[in-house]
């Protein structure tokens, strides 16, 4: 499986996001998403690697003894091979290319389930996190961060189906879902009930800054890239982002939970 991202669009991407990243937030996000959170010696398991910034920082940051980092664009896998020689870790992160569907990897295997914003993008919420309790090790910890529908009076579910539709036009497939989805999907995979934290403010300012860039002098390389027709929908696609953000179409959440144990 390939995608859109060609060199100049990664290039570009990078310019946005920082070395390594493709979603928003870069090590800025990875930082506050992982504040308190000890790693040092464990294994992870990055799911939805990317250019593979997020790897890098698990370990060069945050102490991750081994990352082995999975996505189903084998074009991306390539470049987190890359970012990954660049940052001399070869030998401390493994990248795999992976199908959609069952995770390639025995029961018990890995201390860590690490997701940054890619959860939104596969439909079955409870059959992924079915397969991440399975492979962590009793007791185990999943860290996710994701975009979520809120629900309440303030709901603006309009804002954020005009970013869904928005990103599908830069050919890009969202399926956001309210926290409680989550939670139940955690509960039925046997994760304990999630710590939540609303990281939307600071998303907010992220997608502020994302605006300003695609609309300025520096997104020359993502215009050459995109041509005009796609670009223009890049910069939509900001737009919609910011306005779910702001009106309160969308959240951005981070999610900490445990694998249960026997005596839990």
């Amino acid at each position: 499986m390939t995608t859109q991202y060609s060199t100049n669009v990664v290039e570009g991407m990078q310019a946005l996001y920082g070395k390594g990243f493709l979603s928003p937030g870069g090590a800025e996000e990875m930082a506050a998403l992982l504040e308190g959170v000890d790693l040092a010696g464990r294994t992870v398991l990055d799911v939805g690697c990317g250019l593979g910034g997020a790897a890098v920082m698990l370990v060069g940051t945050f102490g991750a003894r081994h990352v082995t980092s999975i996505d189903v664009a084998g074009d991306l896998v390539m470049r987190a091979r890359e970012t990954i020689r660049e940052a001399g870790l070869v030998g401390k992160i493994e990248t795999q290319h992976v199908t959609p569907g069952p995770l390639p990897f025995d029961d018990d295997s890995f201390d860590t389930v690490f997701a940054k914003d890619v959860v939104c993008h596969i439909p079955d919420k409870s059959a992924l996190f079915d397969e991440v309790a399975r492979v962590l090790v009793p007791g185990g910890q999943v860290i996710c961060a994701d975009f979520t529908v809120p629900s309440g009076p303030k709901a603006a579910p309009h804002l954020y189906k005009a970013w869904i539709d928005a990103m599908k036009a830069y050919g890009l497939t969202f399926h956001f879902e309210n926290l409680t989805v989550y939670e139940e999907a955690f509960g039925r995979a046997g994760l304990g009930p999630p710590c939540m934290k609303d990281d939307t403010v600071r998303s907010l300012d992220a997608a502020r800054r994302e605006v300003a860039w695609v609309r300025g002098p520096e997104a020359g390389i993502l215009r050459e890239a995109l041509g005009e027709e796609m670009f223009a929908r890049r910069i939509d696609a900001s737009m919609r982002r910011l306005e779910a953000l702001a009106g309160g179409g969308i959240h951005h959440t981070h999610m900490l939970a445990r694998r249960l144990t026997k005596t839990d």
